[in-house]
């Protein structure tokens, strides 16, 4: 493609729906990525009985109450002793936001595909409509095809009924050309004795 070609084609934007879906699903996937690591975090802080006092651990499960809610109380805690116990509730949880955070990149990918997609088409449709582009500058060069009114066809450097006949390499006109001069003998083209 030449650099006229790149610099007059317009650039490319995905369709308004990807743009807002693929933004729409990253934003899901971060949100499941946070209650995940929040429900880790609960875990971990519950098993080695953390002081819930504490800046970072009331921090922390203020923010996995919310991902936790759906799932409250769906399996018993088990006392581990020393004030630690395991929350099977929030281990569930966190395998189930995994599985949604997996189905969720996979929607990721699969939007970023279909933009990879449609930019390629695009890109196609530019090619081709870049070669008739030149095609066509080529056929004016030659003096083949319209003008640019689209009044008279050009063939081979003449107007479309005017193209010579006689001489060399055209064949004689049948009957004459109507408005040629009669041809006579001794003139260029005209028709000779035989010998």
């Amino acid at each position: 493609m030449s650099r006229t070609d790149t610099a007059t084609e317009p650039e490319w934007k995905p369709p308004w729906y990807l743009r807002l879906l693929k933004v729409a699903t990253w934003i899901l996937y971060i949100w499941v990525l946070i209650g995940v690591i929040a429900l880790l975090l609960r875990v971990f802080l519950l098993l080695f009985a953390a002081n819930p006092d504490a800046g970072f651990a009331a921090f922390v499960y203020r923010v996995s109450d919310a991902y936790l809610h759906p799932f409250r109380d769906i399996f018993p805690t088990r006392d581990l002793g020393d004030g630690g116990y395991l929350d099977i509730s929030a281990i569930f949880a966190i395998i189930i936001y995994a599985l949604l955070a997996g189905a969720v990149g996979a929607g990721v990918a699969a939007i970023g595909r279909r933009i990879e997609r449609s930019e390629r088409e695009h890109r196609e449709a530019m090619e081709r409509m870049a070669l008739v582009r030149r095609a066509q500058q080529a056929q004016r060069a030659q003096g083949v095809g319209t003008t640019p009114s689209g009044a008279q066809a050009i063939v081979g450097g003449y107007p479309a009924g005017q193209v010579p006949t006689g001489g060399a390499g055209f064949p004689p006109p049948p009957g004459g050309t109507p408005g040629a001069p009669p041809s006579s003998p001794g003139a260029p083209g005209g028709s000779r004795p035989p010998n």
